[in-house]
């Protein structure tokens, strides 16, 4: 039995659409540790739960969500058109999901998104959003805006998501950040070594409950997936 959290990306999204309420009650049903959600700013300052920046893929509506009022927002439908059960949903408030979270004793993490980067009034509102969770933390892959972080608040947990070509991986534990986020794909050396020896906390996205290693690799202390019952079946056994 492992100890390790299980994160719905973006709630329960292999079987309900992204960042909507819906998935994160999938999520609670499914039996996540927690959720892993995208944080966006409208154009009137208000902070929403959605990966894009722009409604494209998620409504079929060519508009940025920085270039929308929050009341605009309210207006339109995410989803996949065609299927009943992942079309028609609202884009949650950020701090709608935090209270969620807070009824339902979630550990949460949030992704800055490409709207919040490098703005500190903005990261301290949402710092003041999860203030009352007891697990938190902050992730994004803009060092710059994780550093901001850790200047606003030492105590917030910020994690580093790290692409093949974005960091110094020789140099890991350099990096001012608590955790580091990583696909799958690079639990290989040399970069699985340099991230063992970096001396983070380290979790884990791309994850679909099939993998070989998930009931075998206690260096990593978080999984992030869009199938977190698969996940939990596989390390947790069933709750």
């Amino acid at each position: 039995m492992s100890d390790s959290q299980i994160f719905a990306h973006r709630g329960a999204s292999g079987n309900y659409f992204e960042n909507t309420m819906r998935a994160f009650w999938g999520a609670v049903q499914k039996g996540a540790d927690g959720i892993e959600l995208d944080v966006q700013q409208t154009k009137d300052g208000q902070l929403v739960v959605i990966h894009d920046n722009e409604l494209l893929r998620l409504a079929g509506i060519d508009q940025r969500i920085d270039q929308l009022t929050s009341q605009e927002l309210q207006h339109i439908k995410i989803g996949k058109s065609g299927y009943r059960r992942m079309f028609g949903h609202s884009i949650p408030a950020l701090f709608d999901v935090v209270s969620f979270c807070a009824e339902h004793n979630l550990a949460l993490n949030v992704e800055l998104k490409e709207t919040v980067y490098g703005q500190a009034a903005v990261l301290e509102q949402i710092l003041h959003y999860v203030e009352p969770l007891s697990a938190v933390h902050l992730s994004s892959f803009d060092y710059e805006t994780m550093r901001l972080v850790k200047e606003l608040d030492r105590n917030v947990e910020t994690a580093l998501l790290l692409r093949k070509k974005s960091v110094d991986w020789q140099n890991l534990a350099s990096y001012d950040v608590d955790a580091f986020h990583f696909h799958k794909r690079l639990w290989k050396d040399p970069y699985k070594s340099h991230l063992i020896e970096s001396g983070k906390t380290l979790r884990m996205y791309g994850i679909t409950g099939t993998e070989s290693f998930l009931s075998e690799t206690p260096e990593v202390t978080g999984w992030i997936t869009d199938y977190p019952k698969r996940v939990r079946k596989k390390i947790k056994g069933p709750r």
